[in-house]
């Protein structure tokens, strides 16, 4: 028997709350139940585990339930505790993964951990902050009946998507709108997000393109905004940020303004890139980290991405970097469908990387040929 127990309130700063949740998982446990115990937290340590228990849950499924010293059957996550696209999908495919026999809520306060939860899962029940062990009971009575179980997630059918490339609209790039989209066609991908430099203008004409011409193509309209240390992208953006912020400032405005925070080539020695300590300090707000650029000189920038993505436990990406057509999913990620940021993040958990390998020395002199010569015009 699998029970999930949710905190809306932090689990390593516990209130009434907070202290009613891990009394009940505890309670559980202790009558034999194998209990998930999920809810936001502070310390970069548990979000950290957290996270990883998340990517856990999403490899391994039930399996990844196992003894901790949590409790004899338990297994806490963190959550981000500022809402992020990431935290969400995570709460999400932890309730409907699969496996999961009975949900509950602790307590009746509000805020996104409920909101989300009650999304997920209409059935979960809304229990007390007192008498654990008496609750336990009366839960382990009534999880056995399948209605009161999760309704499992059903995945779209996978796409191929590139999610980090340019076009005419980005300074050092001329590659066209429909020259990008014939060629994301002819490679069979199913999504591009357009991250132009400082810029959603590429993302919204490639937009207009594929509609006006019946291409079924998703595109994600999206920017990659120069800070004062590093670049980071808003995928699914709706207007432009400006560049020059602060790293943590610009990700908090790609946040304000709902979209997807994926932060590009974290290690390129090649490129501005914000410190590593500032990096796992923004970590909780951040939906993925791109662990495989098409574009780099050296392989090993993405493998120190891939090294720190894991260890924090964090969703990843991957792109080409395109600056012409024929570096277009270089890298990128095999995963099913998507529309938004919400389904995006979600999609992120069943995702696997797709490498095209081309010589970087040959895009970058295909990019310095055609940027040399007059733009094409911007559509």
């Amino acid at each position: 028997m699998r029970i999930c127990v949710i905190a809306p309130t932090a689990l390593d700063r516990p209130g009434p709350t907070g202290t009613a949740a891990h009394a009940l998982a505890e309670a559980l446990a202790d009558l034999g139940a194998e209990t998930l115990l999920v809810g936001p937290a502070r310390h970069p340590d548990l979000l950290a585990e957290g996270r990883r228990a998340v990517r856990a849950l999403e490899r391994s499924g039930p399996a990844a339930l196992a003894p901790t010293a949590t409790g004899p059957r338990t297994l806490a996550v963190g959550l981000a505790r500022p809402r992020t696209w990431a935290a969400d999908a995570a709460l999400t495919r932890i309730l409907r993964g699969g496996g999961i026999d009975l949900a509950v809520l602790v307590g009746d306060e509000e805020g996104w951990v409920a909101a989300t939860a009650l999304d997920a899962a209409p059935t979960l029940e809304r229990v007390g902050t007192t008498a654990p062990r008496k609750t336990a009971k009366e839960l382990l009575a009534r999880a056995g009946d399948p209605a009161r179980a999760p309704s499992p997630l059903a995945p779209a059918d996978p796409i191929l998507a590139d999610f980090h490339l340019h076009s005419v609209h980005s300074h050092d790039c001329s590659t066209g709108i429909d020259e990008l989209c014939e060629r994301a066609l002819e490679l069979g991908l199913g999504a591009l997000c357009v991250t132009d430099h400082d810029t959603v203008a590429g993302g919204y004409a490639a937009r207009a393109h594929v509609e006006a011409h019946g291409i079924p193509l998703e595109i994600a309209p999206s920017s990659e905004v120069k800070s004062r240390t590093g670049e980071a992208i808003g995928i699914y953006l709706p207007e432009d940020v400006p560049p020059g912020l602060p790293f943590a400032d610009t990700v908090e405005a790609l946040r304000d303004l709902g979209a997807f925070v994926y932060v590009p080539h974290p290690f390129d020695g090649f490129h501005a890139i914000p410190d590593a300590a500032l990096l796992e300090r923004l970590a909780p707000l951040i939906d993925a980290l791109e662990v495989t650029n098409g574009r780099l000189a050296r392989e090993s920038f993405n493998d120190e991405a891939l090294a720190f993505a894991t260890r924090l436990g964090l969703p990843q990406g991957a792109g080409s970097d395109a600056h012409v057509a024929a570096g277009l999913f270089t890298a990128g990620l095999e995963l099913p469908a998507f529309h938004d940021p919400a389904s995006l993040a979600l999609a992120l958990g069943d995702a696997r990387v797709v490498r095209n390998p081309r010589s970087f020395l040959a895009l970058q002199a295909r990019k310095w040929l055609r940027t040399r010569r007059t733009p094409a015009r911007a559509e």
